[in-house]
């Protein structure tokens, strides 16, 4: 019923604009033509915000698309960084272990070296220890020798003595 009661107003007020309508034709149809064009633009209005949503929709996707895909070159990239310095640490451990080895090998070369210096000094403190040992014995040997053939000149020097012969008993 209510309906109904708001029916019978608009009906009045229709009736009215006619009157109007009727006593001032231009002017009626200008504002009747001014209202019924923004009554079309409307619908174009509402295609209008449809076809800027579906266009807000479409570059919402496409920055998505452009953010899932930048994502993802990014984490290409973090990956093959990674990968990079993971060979780039196997191959410094590999330096690393080479140059050890080159070390360790210097090294023994240079204890080797120290020594045979070692062995070198010994055997020439040994050398000038028999060198020494040698002389002296030379020496002492010497004057031994010297003093028997001193003795033995001084003897055979000296006047002999007449042997007595003996001579033999028989019994």
């Amino acid at each position: 019923m209510a309906k109904a009661a708001k029916k019978k107003p608009a009906k009045k007020k229709v009736a009215a604009k006619k009157k109007v309508v009727a006593k001032k034709k231009v002017v009626a149809k200008k504002k009747v033509a001014a209202k019924k064009a923004p009554a079309k633009k409307k619908p174009a209005a509402a295609a209008k915000k449809k076809a800027a949503a579906a266009k807000k929709k479409v570059a919402a996707a496409a920055k998505k698309k452009a953010a899932a895909a930048k994502k993802k070159v990014v984490a290409a990239k973090k990956k093959d960084m990674a990968a990079k310095k993971k060979v780039a640490a196997a191959k410094a451990v590999a330096a690393k272990a080479a140059a050890k080895a080159t070390l360790d090998g210097l090294k023994a070369d240079v204890k080797a070296a120290n020594d045979a210096v070692a062995s070198m000094k010994k055997r020439e403190a040994a050398l000038i220890k028999m060198s020494a040992d040698k002389d002296a014995a030379a020496a002492k040997f010497m004057e031994k020798w010297m003093t028997a053939a001193l003795a033995k000149m001084e003897k055979s020097m000296a006047p002999k003595k007449a042997k007595k012969r003996r001579k033999a008993k028989k019994k």
